[in-house]
């Protein structure tokens, strides 16, 4: 992973920790990003990490029916030779998907995918778990998923979903677990928002995220919206070192601490420290 996809790091930490509990997926635990980029005709996946246990792990999006799964075998093939270990593909399927093929028979090949139907889940009542875990101060990984997919979730007034949405984002209660509910919003719910939704999304996102505020003043917010159209197809571009430096200086600023400044840009302590104010 490069040094530079902040953005993708702060999506691994925000899926991990069993975050993916909240809708069925269990056992993820991410350890990086890798490139989504496969060789022959440029065949290019959604997401996809190395987890702690040397599996990858394939996260695709679909808002539409997949009625074939020869796409996805394509990929993982494609992964499996290039890494060299198997692969666990998860398909999210949005609101308006009730079913869609997981297993393909080709005799000595089987190949499956673990389907997760949105549908399933009542927005609503996810977003009544996450209100009361922060009310209690029981706040948990799985709460950032719950409020990233609420949106995706079946409901019977999708406009007041999206005002408890953001109503809860405002009441993330750390700044550190507030960007990683910003990663984890911006790259799954924005193919099943309206335009009008995604702008207003964005901007309270921008507002409590101190990250994604630092990643614009650093001059690089058109790589960010154009990786969340996207859906995080391709990540943030490569960073340039006055970029990272740019972001390190305005995370200083707000009192952010030296280790965590070197986890988020790539920056080595001594690079850091050097760009302290004197």
């Amino acid at each position: 992973m490069s040094d530079s996809d902040l953005y993708l790091k702060l999506l691994t930490q925000g899926l991990s920790g069993g975050a993916m509990r909240a809708i069925g997926v269990n056992d993820v635990e991410l350890e990086e990003s890798l490139p989504t980029e496969l060789p022959a005709r440029g065949v290019r996946v959604d997401t996809v990490w190395r987890m702690i246990d040397g599996r990858l792990f394939h996260l695709e999006f679909q808002t539409k029916r997949e009625s074939k799964l020869d796409r996805f075998l394509e990929y993982d093939v494609r992964l499996a030779r290039r890494y060299k270990t198997s692969v666990r593909t998860v398909v999210l399927y949005g609101a308006r998907v009730a079913s869609a093929p997981d297993q393909m028979d080709l005799g000595t090949i089987q190949y499956r995918v673990e389907n997760v139907y949105l549908r399933q889940f009542c927005g609503d009542d996810v977003l009544s778990v996450v209100a009361k875990h922060i009310a209690c101060q029981v706040w948990e990984p799985a709460d950032r998923l719950r409020l990233a997919l609420a949106l995706c979730m079946r409901t019977d007034d999708r406009h007041a979903l999206f005002g408890q949405t953001l109503d809860l984002i405002r009441q993330v209660p750390t700044p550190d677990e507030a960007d990683l509910v910003t990663a984890a919003v911006l790259a799954i719910a924005d193919r099943a928002l309206t335009d009008d939704e995604m702008y207003i999304l964005e901007r309270e996102l921008t507002q409590m995220s101190r990250i994604l505020t630092h990643v614009k003043q650093a001059g690089i917010s058109e790589g960010m919206k154009e990786g969340i159209k996207e859906g995080i197809k391709e990540g943030i571009a490569e960073g340039r070192m006055a970029e990272k430096q740019a972001i390190a200086r305005a995370m200083l600023l707000d009192g952010d601490s030296v280790e965590k400044i070197v986890r988020l840009t790539g920056l080595t302590v001594q690079e850091v420290e050097a760009l302290k104010p004197h």
